[in-house]
């Protein structure tokens, strides 16, 4: 993987280590001071068990715990250098005597580097951060705090058993101590909202925390919350949800604070809600992907920065118009024949979008918006109507890379405007970009379509938004007499039209490599050959992988 869009712990740990810690997670059922002895009470969200790891689940004794947990790392990612995990519960909740027995005793098991323990705002007592100082003599000590929120609303509706201030204290404390403080906090809980976790996060930046742990909210069977959601359910996040909102908030916390995790883990038996369907890993590359292609970076909205660009292969086409080698597909962004042939002939004339503006105001989608050639060409146009336009691509950046190519001076200003407002409005145009995986992307539009500009690259490189799913979603956003254009008209692409209920026309300029497709409303038509992509989050080798095999 390339290196991540934000401080990761895995990039902290070599800073410091020179090398990857691999936690280990050790419950040593210590408890928890909000539940009282039977295990009855705590935090609404957590589970009977703490949370503890999966891999620990069926160890009898903590020597088997560290056994099996390393066994684990070293099998599954080679791990050579550990760190202790004092995970479920509270890692502090008991005397410091058997604190000091039971930590000496598991630190002599192996030669770790370091020990993480995790615990809570009201389990930090002066004799206990005195002992963990005299411990940080020994190895690095990290304090793992549970904040989660620090709205006291919040705190009090999860039965949390504290305050914002008491976890602002703790901080305090700890760092005062000289000990590094881990804040955990939770995306999702229910009545929250964006400005609910800026704040949680901007408190804890001011308070110089060493690294937020940003978990997304789990609703785990037989839990209080589990209860409390049968009776009244509330929302809760997907995968494109969430990462909006942990994108948004990475880009409000400072470049030198890492980012421990951005999600969290629970077995698919006991998960109630939300149930995704992206693994975890393909989560960390979507959201390092997201971030990247939108020209974000961990910090970036506490500064101003200018975006440097790396050079791009780009290339004169026929019609004199320029466009870029892209990397990841290894293809031209348009055909050989021109941007500016294929914006006219086939997007323009073949969806007779001039024609239909002296009738009336007409709404415009442009998916994959890409260098902007499309909306360029129908902003230019003559018109007796508004045009509005609503654009989608998941690459920000290639919009500036346009701006800085295309020769056309007015055409770079707009390319301009677009990019640093996400928005162009003149006399008779309008133009709104939303920036992310059109497959999510879609589902935020409002307006009904006149007509569709769906600019792909060829089928078996990109073929996310060729899918019988994603032309489902299409089909919700435009109106009964709507046009499609689609730059591809390979077989498994009509198939996909057909299936939702499409009829087509092809198009070829003769003596070009521009094609496509015109598509209309019509009935649906069975078929057998397109690609599927159920929950809308598949990569695109995936959708190509699991067609063939359904072959």
């Amino acid at each position: 993987m390339q290196e991540a869009a934000y401080f990761t712990f895995k990039a902290y740990m070599k800073n410091i280590y020179k090398t990857n810690l691999y936690t280990i997670p050790i419950d040593l059922d210590f408890g928890c001071p909000n539940r009282d002895k039977n295990g009855i009470g705590g935090c609404t969200f957590c589970p009977e068990n703490g949370a503890r790891a999966a891999q620990l689940l069926d160890a009898k004794d903590a020597n088997e715990q560290i056994k099996n947990a390393i066994n684990f790392s070293k099998n599954r990612y080679n791990a050579k250098e550990f760190m202790l995990y004092i995970q479920a519960y509270t890692g502090t909740f008991t005397s410091v005597i058997n604190q000091k027995q039971t930590y000496s005793k598991l630190l002599s098991l192996y030669n770790f580097k370091a020990i993480s323990i995790g615990t809570r705002p009201d389990c930090l007592s002066n004799n206990v951060l005195e002992y963990l100082k005299e411990l940080n003599e020994q190895l690095d000590v990290y304090i793992d705090l549970g904040v989660q929120t620090l709205n006291n609303s919040t705190l009090k509706k999860i039965n949390r058993g504290h305050d914002a201030n008491s976890s602002i204290k703790a901080i305090k404390k700890i760092k005062k101590y000289n000990l590094k403080v881990f804040a955990h906090i939770i995306i999702g809980l229910e009545n929250e909202t964006r400005t609910n976790w800026e704040n949680t996060v901007k408190q804890l930046v001011k308070e110089n925390v060493d690294g937020i742990k940003i978990h997304n909210l789990h609703i785990i069977k037989n839990t209080q919350l589990h209860n409390q959601y049968k009776v009244t359910p509330f929302k809760t996040y997907n995968e494109y949800e969430y990462a909006d909102e942990l994108i948004y908030l990475i880009r409000n916390i400072p470049s030198h604070i890492p980012i421990i995790r951005i999600s969290t883990d629970t077995s698919s038996k006991d998960l109630v809600a939300p149930i995704w369907h992206m693994q975890k890993g393909q989560f960390v590359e979507y959201v390092n992907e997201s971030m990247k292609d939108a020209g974000y970076y961990q910090g970036d909205l506490l500064k101003s920065k200018n975006i440097i660009l790396k050079d791009q292969n780009s290339f004169l086409l026929e019609d004199k118009s320029i466009t870029i080698w892209d990397k990841k597909y290894k293809d031209f962004y348009h055909p050989k024949s021109g941007a500016y042939v294929q914006a006219k002939e086939l997007f323009i004339k073949q969806s007779k979008l001039e024609n239909r503006l002296k009738e009336k105001e007409i709404n415009l989608l442009d998916i994959g918006f890409g260098m902007g050639y499309n909306s360029l060409e129908a902003i230019k146009l003559p018109k007796e109507n508004k045009l509005n336009i609503t654009a989608l691509d998941k690459n920000k950046l290639i919009i500036k890379q346009a701006a800085k190519l295309i020769k056309n001076i007015k055409e770079k200003d707009i390319l301009k405007t677009i990019f640093s407002t996400y928005k162009y409005k003149d006399d008779k145009n309008n133009l709104e970009l939303f920036i992310g995986d059109a497959r999510h992307t879609i589902k935020k539009l409002s307006k009904k379509y006149d007509i569709v500009f769906l600019d792909t690259f060829l089928p078996n490189l990109n073929p996310s938004l060729l899918t019988y799913d994603f032309i489902n979603l299409l089909k919700e956003v435009i109106t009964k007499n709507a046009i499609i254009i689609c730059s591809q008209n390979n077989t498994l692409v009509k198939g996909a039209f057909k299936e939702v209920g499409f009829s087509y026309e092809e198009f070829h300029i003769d003596k070009t490599d521009i094609k496509g497709l015109i598509l209309k409303q019509s009935i649906p038509t069975k078929n057998n050959k397109f690609f599927k992509d159920e929950y809308l989050i598949y990569r695109e080798k995936q959708i190509i992988t699991n067609f063939e095999k359904n072959i």
